[in-house]
């Protein structure tokens, strides 16, 4: 081996080492505004006024999704979650919808939600409203896993629901609150939510399937005790099933409140 070998030999591995860590420094500068990329692809689904920090660790400034205000929204993607093409990202939110969660993405359309605890403002979260009356009150949320793909559907599922939705409707026609609570399960492929509540004049259940296409079906169901509340579930587009009363609807989610 020549002594000019030796010498390049000897410069080669500072060379690599500096070329990796120029290339680590530039992936790690990369700005928090490379965030349009995701946002131009979504069809106007998510939007955001300004970007600050990087890609790994920013904050979207009057974010939205799906027509969703979530305020300024902290993110944290990581790296090592690259490695296995599942990208990870760990978000908190301040507006319509407050908490924090982590959410990741995989192969076959794939979204899986993980520790997700967040409080949700009705009002402005689902604008469409519920039962054809404007949404008022809150929903809170305490998912511990989620996950669900638009080539398999729903995968699993655990966590609790709780809101306060049907209190509006209620006070209304002078009925009692009517808070509701349960939680989601997957059911042959579908996303099952299932929630309950009862007070002094009627007991309500609601279920809602969501499958693969995104294709929706709602089923709620009421035991009236009292003939004016029977009367105010007509109103709501309920009807008389066998001793119960009986709503539903179909549809595809689109959006917020769809």
């Amino acid at each position: 081996m020549t002594k000019g070998a030796v010498q390049s030999k000897k410069l080669l591995a500072p060379i690599l080492v500096g070329g990796f860590i120029f290339l680590a420094t530039l992936i790690a500068s990369i700005p928090a505004s490379a965030v349009s990329l995701l946002a131009n692809n979504s069809g106007g689904a998510i939007s955001y006024a300004d970007a600050r920090g990087t890609i790994w660790n920013g904050e979207l400034g009057s974010a939205s999704a799906g027509g969703v205000a979530l305020g300024d929204v902290r993110f944290h993607l990581s790296p090592w979650s690259l490695l296995t093409f599942s990208p990870k990202v760990t978000l908190s939110a301040n507006g319509a919808v407050r908490g924090t969660g982590a959410v990741a993405f995989g192969p076959g359309a794939k979204l899986s939600l993980k520790n997700v605890k967040a409080d949700i403002d009705l009002a402005a979260a689902a604008p469409r409203g519920l039962l054809g009356e404007p949404a008022r009150g809150e929903a809170r949320l305490n998912i511990k896993r989620l996950d669900f793909s638009r080539k398999n559907g729903c995968l699993n599922a655990a966590g609790d629901l709780w809101t306060n939705a049907l209190d509006a409707p209620a006070k209304r026609y002078d009925l009692p609150a009517l808070p509701m609570s349960g939680g989601v399960a997957c059911e042959d492929g579908k996303l099952v939510i299932a929630m309950t509540g009862e007070n002094a004049r009627t007991a309500a259940r609601i279920r809602l399937l969501l499958d693969r296409s995104l294709a929706y079906e709602v089923t709620a169901t009421a035991q009236p005790s009292e003939e004016n509340v029977a009367s105010a579930l007509r109103y709501f587009g309920f009807e008389d099933d066998n001793g119960e009363m009986t709503y539903g609807t179909v549809g595809v989610l689109t959006g917020a409140g769809s």
